[in-house]
Order: structure tokens, then C-alpha cells, then sequence
């Protein structure tokens, strides 16, 4: 190989490596900068950390309002933006008849032509260059507690403010640097939101079995329970002598069921009285317990 050319190849190889090296340190240098700014700021968009309030705010150009989200409550998503375009996959054989423009606009439309030459219309996804980055502000823990819960009471409001913000991807990706860098204060924990939805679950059922506790209780009871995303409780008790309690809410009172009629079926209990219905979960093995205590107690289940 002669030597100008062994001479030319080093020197690209050497610039590669040293441009490498440069955007590495560049990347990092901003990192560094981020982690210990409380505020981001790009054309668009401008972002802030509020320590003595306790939020972040986001403001963007195209909107009136502040975006708000208290610490710990922010959850942002970023998906590049694509556009699904059209092209023709050309037939081995060419094709005997003219592209018109007529069948130009049928072949943008995704739309079958028939012609035996004719060629498939194949979509391709291609990126727009724009990122849209969803803001959501949370409740917790119901905003996680949605999908444990065995029951939801009406439509459960587990935002307190959202924006969706488009942005190039190299502003988008920066805002997320940014972002990640406060994570651990912006971001909810899912594992201290379960937790909390769990200890707040077992002080609900406490306070029920307590209030049976005042109403003299009794071994050899048939209890079941279910909780929202809230939290709250829904719980029902049929005590060995037959008489019923129930409770609902997020602070339970445990009240009588007047006349209370049963129907059990689809791993469900159904119970009416008067204008009032509520539904209860009834595993296999819960169901054996509660046919025992009918034949004891003498109430009719259908």
C-alpha cells in the first residue's frame, strides 16, 4: 500500500477516535451541568424546579397556563413522532400500463388497484423529526393503585394536570437528560406508592374488624372484602348467629343490613336490602366457609 495513502487512512482514523473522545466529554460535561441546575430551557419550552412550593413547573409557548406536578408526582413519556407513507413494491415483470395520475392518488390512499401487473402497495413508518412528550401529574398511590385494585367506585381521577408538548427530537431528548438527572425527586416511586396503598388498605379492614369487635364478636363469622384505587373499602360480615354488617368508604362505619337477601355465583356475593345492592368477592374457598354458616345460621342464599 503506498505510504500517502497508509498516511491519509492513520489521520482519518486518528480525527475519528479524537471526535469519539470530544463527544463523549461533551455529553458528560452537560450531564455534569444538569444534574445540579433546577432549571432547563430551550426555544419552546422551559422547565423549573420549585423547592419551596415542592413542584416543578413546565411552561411551553404554545400553551397560556404552567404545567404543575408536585415532586415525586411526574410522569413523563416520549414517542417519536412517525407518518406511515406509501410506495410501490415494483412486480418482476414491468408493468404494461401507465403510472397516471389518477392511480398516483389511489396508490397514497393505500387503496387496491386491479391490475394483474400491478404492484403492491407497501407503508413505511418514517420519522418526522418531532418527539411528542406526554406530562401527566399524578395522584398516588392511585395512579398505580388502578391496576391493583379489585374494584373501581365510579371514574377515578388520577391526574391533577397533563400536557402534551411536541418538540424536535434533539430538544426532546435533552429535556429528557434533564429529567433523568431529577428523577429521583420528580418521578413516583411504584414501590413506596404499593406500599403506602397497602398499609392504608390494612388500617381500613382494621377499623372494620374493630367496629365487630364493638358489636360482639363472634368465632366461626364469614367475612369478605375488596378495596378501590382510592383507597377505600367495601366490606361485608355475616356473624355466626346470621346478622349482617357492612361498610363502605374510605372512613368505614359498620352498619346493619336490614332483611339482607343473598345471591352467590361467578366468584360473587349480591347482596340487597331494601334499594341498596353491593357486590362482594367470593373465592371457591371462602364459598364452602359461607354455605357452612348458612346451614348453621339459617339464611337463604340463591
Amino acid at each position: 500500500m503506498p505510504t500517502d495513502t497508509l498516511i491519509t487512512l492513520s489521520v482519518a482514523v486518528a480525527g475519528l477516535i479524537a471526535f469519539a473522545v470530544f463527544m463523549g466529554r461533551w455529553e458528560k460535561a452537560i450531564k455534569a451541568g444538569m444534574a445540579t441546575a433546577d432549571h432547563f430551557r430551550v426555544k419552546g419550552l422551559e422547565a423549573s424546579i420549585d423547592r419551596a412550593r415542592h413542584e416543578v413547573h413546565i411552561f411551553v409557548e404554545a400553551h397560556d397556563r404552567f404545567f404543575r406536578a408536585p415532586l415525586g408526582h411526574l410522569v413523563a413519556e416520549h414517542t417519536v413522532e412517525t407518518v406511515t407513507l406509501a410506495h410501490e413494491k415494483r412486480p418482476r415483470s414491468r408493468c404494461r400500463i401507465a403510472l397516471t395520475s389518477k392511480r398516483r392518488r389511489l396508490l397514497a390512499t393505500g387503496s387496491y388497484i386491479a391490475c394483474r401487473d400491478w404492484a403492491e402497495t407497501v407503508w413505511t413508518a418514517v420519522e418526522t423529526g418531532k418527539t411528542w412528550v406526554q406530562l401527566r401529574a399524578v395522584r398516588l398511590p392511585a395512579y398505580y393503585a388502578q391496576h391493583w385494585a379489585d374494584w373501581e367506585e365510579g371514574q377515578t381521577n388520577v391526574l391533577t394536570d397533563r400536557m402534551n408538548v411536541p418538540l424536535p427530537n434533539d430538544k426532546a431528548h435533552a429535556f429528557k437528560l434533564w429529567l433523568d438527572h431529577h428523577k429521583r425527586e420528580l418521578f413516583p416511586d411504584p414501590a413506596v406508592a404499593r406500599a403506602t396503598w397497602d398499609q392504608t388498605c390494612a388500617e381500613l379492614l382494621r377499623a372494620c374488624q374493630q367496629q365487630r369487635d364493638h358489636h360482639g364478636n363472634a368465632a366461626g363469622a364469614f367475612e369478605t372484602w375488596s378495596f378501590s384505587a382510592q383507597p377505600s373499602i367495601s366490606y361485608l360480615v355475616i356473624e355466626a348467629d346470621g346478622a349482617t354488617y357492612w361498610a363502605a368508604g374510605d372512613a368505614p362505619m359498620l352498619e346493619p343490613v336490614e332483611r339482607p337477601q343473598f345471591k352467590a355465583g361467578g366468584g360473587r356475593l349480591v347482596v340487597v336490602s331494601g334499594g341498596d345492592n353491593r357486590s362482594f368477592p367470593l373465592p371457591r374457598d371462602r364459598l364452602i366457609h359461607l354455605r357452612a354458616l348458612q346451614h348453621r345460621s339459617a339464611f337463604h342464599i340463591v
